[in-house]
């Protein structure tokens, strides 16, 4: 009983993680479409694809378990890109933001996989 509210508080929390991730990367495309950028549609489509795996979470797990690490993966390489576009343009303080969230995004990944093969040693 207790596992199982433990483990649909972490969906709840990797639904939560790739919400926020779509919305950050989107208003991030709105930004590149506003200064007149082309790579707004790259953002843009990434952005609506975060949204759809949080919409789709739970079935997308049951079939791909390690759909989790994979789209960490890829919204942790974009807030890199981000943080270096922010650079790039001569700002301060956002770029590190920008490399925080990358950095725990690429650290889900880590806790994430080693709490996948330990489940699935204490299956065999």
């Amino acid at each position: 009983m207790f596992l199982d509210k433990l483990k649909e508080k972490r969906n709840r929390l990797k639904k939560f993680a790739h919400i926020f991730a779509g919305m950050v990367i989107l208003i991030h495309a709105y930004e590149r479409y506003e200064s007149g950028h082309s790579t707004y549609l790259f953002f843009a489509l990434a952005g609506f694809v975060f949204l759809a795996v949080a919409i789709f979470h739970h079935q997308l797990q049951h079939k791909y378990p390690k759909i989790d690490s994979l789209f960490f993966l890829i919204e942790g390489l974009l807030s890199f890109i981000v943080a270096y576009e922010y650079f790039h343009v001569g700002k301060k303080i956002i770029p590190f933001m920008y490399l925080f969230a990358g950095s725990l995004q690429m650290l889900s990944i880590y806790f994430f996989s080693h709490k996948l093969s330990k489940l699935n040693k204490s299956k065999e």
